[in-house]
């Protein structure tokens, strides 16, 4: 899997977009489309795009950078303050914007800024993106294991698929969600399994809505359903741990259970207290040195921008450090080879900026104390967890070569809360 995508947050919306309008930006990456067996009609609906297909092309293929950026900064932008951003930063580069026409949401409207006189505009939305200072941010809630289960570890078959999927129909049964004859389709799992990690897109229906809204003919009425709801669940093959981003805290239990008893055949091998996630390393004598990143493949460059700390006194003083004017905290660190003063007592939040090696974009990571950890773009995670992890941010359980696991006879678990 390319570390660039937004992996879930593309696949989400894409019935929320018109067919043509997504037809035609997709036709603009004819070797992608061709790659991955796509057919595309002239004349695009619902009924006749194959989504399935789409969406697989966006998680697992080697998607183009520039449709991974439309998709998901289009999202972003899908809003009307969204598209007055838009509208702005398009007088400031004296482009005309294509005309509003009804049949179009936002989303839509701000694909096709960027794909008319394709590839002139391509830019319009990520410096639109920036005016708005909108991020997509990705908070995971990491569950560490009881024992290094990794012997047990299995892939998912068809049968145990379809056992998970009907454990939390039932479950979003309970909680009121959809009806009981509804639940079987109301609900499905989607899997990515990769090399070192297997990934788990759950859909399931929202708490029923009800919006007027006009229809084909002009008639104002009253639309009833139960907008999509997703869930993402993430198994990490080599460190033992589960993570999540959810849409409901409550819905933890049962994706604990689900897949715990999916990949080991346990139903709840996952601990759910202590800690996983630290800001400690930043106290250390050497934290400067923290920042290299030669011994990672993937990542060219991680940088702290912003520290929140506290130090010793009564009352204790609570400080905030900011690098300015594109520069990083280790420009100018009196504190060298320390980050913070000797008299620092605790980090309450540290925000980084990274890129990766494959790309000139620059992205950040917030670390809040509480275990919060939130990913600029969730399709970095997997290169940028590495770094967490080595750096001792994310605590390891289980024995790998590149780490020291912590006890494992003390409570583990809950990191990085939505």
């Amino acid at each position: 899997m390319g570390s660039t995508k937004r992996c879930f947050s593309s696949a989400e919306g894409l019935k929320s977009r018109d067919p043509q309008v997504l037809r035609d930006l997709l036709a603009l990456f004819p070797d992608h489309v061709a790659a991955r067996g796509l057919v595309l009609p002239d004349c695009a609906t619902m009924e006749n795009m194959d989504y399935q297909t789409i969406r697989d092309s966006l998680i697992t293929g080697d998607i183009p950078e520039d449709l991974d950026d439309i998709l998901h900064v289009s999202s972003l932008l899908g809003t009307t303050k969204g598209w007055t951003m838009i509208e702005r930063q398009a007088k400031e580069d004296g482009t005309h914007l294509p005309r509003v026409l009804p049949q179009y949401g936002h989303v839509d409207m701000a694909i096709l800024a960027a794909i008319q006189d394709w590839p002139r505009n391509k830019d319009i939305l990520e410096r639109a993106n920036a005016r708005a200072r909108v991020y997509s941010k990705s908070a995971y809630v990491y569950y560490a294991p009881a024992l290094d289960l990794r012997p047990h570890y299995r892939k998912p078959t068809p049968e145990g698929l379809v056992e998970a999927r009907d454990l939390l129909a039932e479950h979003f049964v309970t909680e009121g969600m959809v009806s009981g004859h509804q639940h079987r389709k109301a609900t499905e799992i989607v899997t990515y399994d990769f090399e070192k990690e297997i990934w788990f897109l759950i859909r399931y229906p929202g708490k029923q809505s009800r919006q007027s809204g006009c229809d084909d003919e002009g008639d104002w009425k009253t639309f009833v359903f139960n907008p999509e709801q997703y869930d993402a669940v993430a198994y990490n093959k080599v460190y033992c741990d589960l993570r999540m981003n959810t849409k409901r805290k409550r819905e933890h239990s049962k994706y604990r259970i689900a897949f715990g008893h999916l990949l080991l055949d346990m139903a709840n091998p996952f601990r759910t207290s202590g800690v996983v996630v630290t800001l400690d390393p930043l106290l250390r004598n050497d934290a400067a040195n923290l920042f290299e990143c030669d011994d990672l493949a993937g990542l060219g460059m991680i940088v702290p921008i912003e520290l929140t700390f506290e130090t010793f006194g009564l009352p204790p003083r609570q400080w905030t450090e900011t690098a300015i004017d594109g520069s990083s905290l280790l420009q100018g660190n009196a504190h060298a080879p320390r980050l913070l003063p000797g008299e620092a007592q605790s980090v309450k939040r540290v925000v980084l900026q990274y890129r990766l090696k494959d790309t000139t974009r620059l992205s950040r990571l917030t670390i809040d104390e509480g275990n919060k950890v939130t990913f600029e773009r969730n399709g970095d995670s997997m290169v940028v967890e590495e770094w967490l992890r080595r750096r001792g941010f994310v605590k390891n359980y289980v024995k790998v070569a590149e780490h020291v696991p912590i006890g494992l006879e003390h409570p583990i678990a809950v990191a990085a809360s939505a």
